[in-house]
């Protein structure tokens, strides 16, 4: 560390250039250990992600497979001069040592050594070699322990390395016996079709048999084609889709440019004198007649739930639940008066109306002003003790009533 800051950080006395401190190597010293822990630990992930690649269950080999069968094929014969040694300059081998050390090769994730070769086989040696080498090892053997040096154990013999060819599967055979047996039956048939049977009159046609021949296979053929060309035509016959033509009565709709410019729409009626029924004039139905109120005559908005009798306004229902009985002729006469002059009125709105509101306070104080006429008069009669008088009936009162519910009714309905 103390040699790193003293090249890094020690300053010059004399000012340098920035152009000669650019220039100045900075590079870090050699050191023989930089970057081994690093490749080591490149090396070793590399070999873990081999050896999980190739340690799949997908690799691993069967053991046992019983749809595989070998043949057993002859052994190779092997030269005498197999097992000589070669010329003394080719035994010379030169070894060049590097110095330097190798570095280890990188491997990729999907790299699969390549297999070993298997050894030959070795040839069986004659039973007199073998004899005669036993013979030699043993005299070895006798002469050592003469001289007093420890016995070596026997070694045991190696057995004899034989190749086995890889089998074939069952299906392979089953296949292969298969096509076997067809080639010989084609060769049979094609050798008794050239050849003859030894009893057959088997001769050449001349040239006027295979004329006659060539007759008579002329008119099969066109019988044939004939037979073949009908069974087409019935075939596309009945394939070929026949449209119903609509014989029953129809129109018939035609729209054409005149010589004017315009277009002219026409219906024809076709199989039939008498227009159907979406071309006959219809009119719309009559809508139903509108009730009518039973105490004002009125048209009735609504309906008694109780007695089903309709009415229009307030008034008339409480006629109805007090069973007074309809309005005399000539009120009810009035108010269907009053009612049709305020339809009248709210079909031309340039026409001036008096508004609701001081229709409500003249309506309020003529009530007023007749409730004092009434006080008025009953005062008369207690004062005389005698009967009073009953009070004109006048129809003032429920007809204003009633124009200012047939007023709001009107203006609810718009």
């Amino acid at each position: 560390n103390a040699l790193l800051c003293n090249t890094f950080f020690t300053i010059p006395s004399a000012k340098l250039t920035q152009r000669e401190l650019m220039g100045r190597d900075k590079s870090l010293p050699e050191r023989s250990t930089r970057g081994k822990r690093l490749k080591q630990a490149v090396d070793d992930e590399e070999d873990e992600a081999d050896n999980a690649f190739w340690n799949q269950e997908f690799f691993k080999e069967e053991v046992v497979d019983d749809d595989y069968k070998t043949e057993s094929e002859p052994e190779d014969q092997v030269d005498t001069d197999f097992d000589d040694d070669e010329e003394e300059d080719d035994d010379e081998e030169i070894v060049v040592k590097d110095d330097e050390p190798r570095k280890k090769a990188l491997k990729p994730p999907g790299y699969k050594p390549k297999p070993k070769p298997k050894p030959k086989p070795k040839p069986k040696l004659e039973e007199d070699d073998e004899y005669v080498e036993e013979e030699g090892d043993e005299e070895e053997e006798e002469d050592e322990e003469g001289e007093g040096a420890v016995p070596k154990p026997a070694k045991p013999r190696p057995e004899p390395v034989v190749y086995v060819a890889p089998t074939l599967r069952r299906s392979t055979v089953a296949k292969v016996a298969e096509a076997q047996r067809e080639r010989q039956y084609k060769e049979k048939s094609i050798r008794r079709r050239a050849h003859g049977s030894g009893n057959s009159n088997w001769r050449p046609l001349t040239q006027q048999e295979m004329l006659a021949e060539a007759a008579l296979n002329e008119i099969e053929n066109t019988r044939s084609l004939k037979a073949l060309l009908a069974q087409e035509e019935e075939t596309k016959r009945k394939a070929q889709v026949v449209k119903k033509k609509n014989t029953g009565p129809s129109v018939k709709f035609k729209s054409r440019k005149g010589p004017d410019g315009f277009e002219r729409s026409t219906l024809e009626l076709v199989n039939t004198l008498v227009p159907p029924s979406w071309m006959q004039h219809s009119y719309a139905p009559l809508p139903p007649d509108k009730p009518t109120c039973a105490i004002t005559g009125l048209s009735a908005r609504y309906s008694d739930p109780l007695t089903h009798v309709p009415f229009a306004n307030t008034l008339a229902f409480k006629r109805l639940r007090t069973g007074v009985g309809p309005l005399p002729l000539t009120l009810q006469q009035e108010l269907v008066r009053h009612h049709f002059e305020e339809v009248h009125s709210q079909q031309q709105p340039g026409q001036h109306r008096t508004p609701l509101v001081v229709q409500l306070r003249a309506q309020k104080q003529r009530t007023e002003d007749l409730a004092e006429k009434a006080r008025a008069l009953a005062a008369v009669a207690a004062a005389s003790l005698e009967a009073p008088e009953p009070l004109p009936q006048g129809p003032t009162v429920d007809v204003m009533a009633l124009v200012v519910d047939a007023h709001r009714c009107i203006m609810a309905g718009a």
